[in-house]
C-alpha cells in the first residue's frame, strides 16, 4: 500500500461517518412520522361510532368518545337479535331457504347447528310439504351490554299456521345466547355474531 492510499483512509472514514449519521437522521424522522400518523389514526378510530338508521342499518358517526359508543351499541344489539329471530323463525314454504340463509350470517356455529338439527328432524321439509306458515311474536328482548361477550335472552311466541286446513298452534319460544363483536359486512351490518344459542320451545295451545 503506497503513501497516498494511507492518506485517503481518514477521508474515507469521515465520509462513512457522515453517511451513517445521515441514515440515522432519516430513520429517526421516518419513525417519528409513523408514530404521529398512528396516534392520529387511533384518535380518529376512537372518535368513530355506528348508529342505527330507521331501516335498522348502521351509519357512520364521527366525533364521539368511547363511553358514547357503548351507549349507541345497545340499540344495535337489540336490533341484531330481532333481525336474527325474525329471519330464522318467520318463514313459510316459499321463503324459508332465503330467510334462513340471511339469519345464518348473523349467528355463528350454534346457529348453524340449530339449522342442522331442525333440518335433520324434518322441520323445514314439513313446512314445505304441509303448507305451513310460521309467524313470530316478539314479547321482549333482554340484553346485558356491561359484559363481553354480551348476554341476551329472547322471549316470544311462535304461531304455526296450516293454510290449507286453517289450523293453528302456538308455542312459547325462549332463547338464551351470547353475542360477540365481529367485523361489519353488508350481510352483518351490526358487526355482531350470536353464539351459545340455547332454545326452549314449548307448545301453549292448538286452534282449529
Amino acid at each position: 500500500m503506497d503513501l497516498k492510499s494511507l492518506k485517503d483512509i481518514p477521508a474515507s472514514f469521515a465520509l462513512a461517518k457522515k453517511s451513517l449519521l445521515f441514515g440515522l437522521i432519516i430513520s429517526t424522522l421516518v419513525s417519528l412520522g409513523s408514530l404521529t400518523w398512528a396516534f392520529f389514526t387511533t384518535q380518529s378510530i376512537r372518535d368513530t361510532a355506528y348508529v342505527l338508521t330507521k331501516d335498522g342499518k348502521a351509519a357512520l358517526m364521527q366525533g364521539v368518545n368511547v363511553s358514547e359508543i357503548d351507549a349507541y351499541r345497545k340499540p344495535e344489539i337489540l336490533n341484531h337479535v330481532r333481525m336474527f329471530h325474525t329471519a330464522f323463525w318467520e318463514i313459510d314454504e316459499f321463503n324459508y331457504k332465503r330467510n334462513i340463509d340471511k339469519a345464518l350470517y348473523l349467528a355463528g356455529t350454534s346457529g348453524k347447528q340449530l339449522y342442522k338439527t331442525l333440518d335433520a328432524n324434518g322441520h323445514f321439509a314439513k313446512i314445505s310439504t304441509e303448507n305451513l306458515k310460521q309467524k313470530l311474536i316478539v314479547d321482549s328482548i333482554q340484553v346485558n351490554d356491561q359484559v363481553k361477550p354480551y348476554q341476551g335472552i329472547f322471549y316470544g311466541k311462535l304461531r304455526v299456521l296450516r293454510t290449507d286446513q286453517k289450523t293453528e298452534s302456538i308455542n312459547e319460544l325462549r332463547a338464551k345466547f351470547v353475542l360477540h363483536n365481529v367485523s361489519r359486512t353488508d350481510k352483518n351490518p351490526h358487526g355482531l355474531l350470536i353464539e351459545n344459542y340455547h332454545l326452549d320451545l314449548k307448545p301453549i295451545e292448538s286452534k282449529k
